[in-house]
């Protein structure tokens, strides 16, 4: 078996965020690519980490777990880990240990849960500032994802804004699972208005970071204003499991 070219597809990717930026009339700087880490030996994140990427997103809490504790005893360069799978109830303090984020939080109960346990690391010493979170939109109403429904979006963030040991920088989908670029777009569309009208609400002005697109559709989220695509097939290949 080959060995995948891993250094060449993060500049072939980086290559695709710049002509998309810069066919949108926008920077290219503006754009975070975050390494989709499922499934990825820890190898494999530290060829992509030694090419400049710091970003990491785990959809599993229990491989997060594992690769961050490799990635210590490895001396891996300087990266921040982000959770963008869905994370079972049991699995949060291990979430909140090992990523500085969690990019799925879709109900007033989640929030509440990482607020009482962030609470909680502050009073050990822990922590010491609110936890990051982004609001997980289901954009294209889709009956297998995980996603606060849109029309009750703005409602959610008025809520977990209150809470004093969570702070929302923004809003994460998946976008419509298709083949028609229209439908895709529409999804990107409609969470790039929420994150709009979401910005107006006080105490939310600066929760910006829009993260959406992946290996199929970066370039269609980034004419709809995503300030961060999750890509992990277009760099490591197709996965084996």
């Amino acid at each position: 078996m080959s060995k995948i070219d891993i250094e060449g597809n993060i500049r072939a990717v980086r290559d695709r965020i710049r002509e998309a930026a810069l066919a949108a009339g926008r920077e290219p700087g503006e754009i975070k690519l975050m390494l989709a880490a499922k499934y990825q030996p820890v190898e494999n994140l530290i060829r992509a980490m030694h090419c400049g990427e710091t970003l990491l997103g785990h959809n599993l809490v229990h491989q997060l777990q594992d690769s961050e504790r490799e990635l210590q005893t490895l001396e891996a360069p300087s990266h921040t880990t982000t959770v963008i799978g869905h994370v079972q109830s049991n699995k949060l303090s291990l979430a909140m240990t090992y990523a500085q984020r969690i990019d799925t939080v879709d109900s007033l109960k989640y929030a509440q849960r990482i607020n009482r346990r962030q609470e909680a690391r502050c009073a050990a010493g822990e922590a010491t500032q609110p936890y990051p979170v982004l609001l997980q939109v289901n954009s294209s109403a889709a009956p297998t994802q995980f996603g606060c429904e849109p029309n009750a979006l703005l409602d959610l963030a008025r809520s977990v804004a209150a809470l004093p040991y969570v702070t929302v920088q923004g809003l994460m989908t998946i976008g419509a699972n298709s083949t028609d670029p229209d439908a895709v777009a529409t999804s990107f569309a409609t969470t790039r208005s929420l994150l709009i009208a979401m910005n107006e609400i006080e105490g939310l002005e600066n929760a910006r970071e829009l993260s959406m697109g992946m290996t199929s559709d970066l370039e269609l989220a980034i004419a709809h204003g995503s300030t961060l695509v999750r890509v992990g097939t277009a760099i490591f290949g197709a996965r084996n499991v």
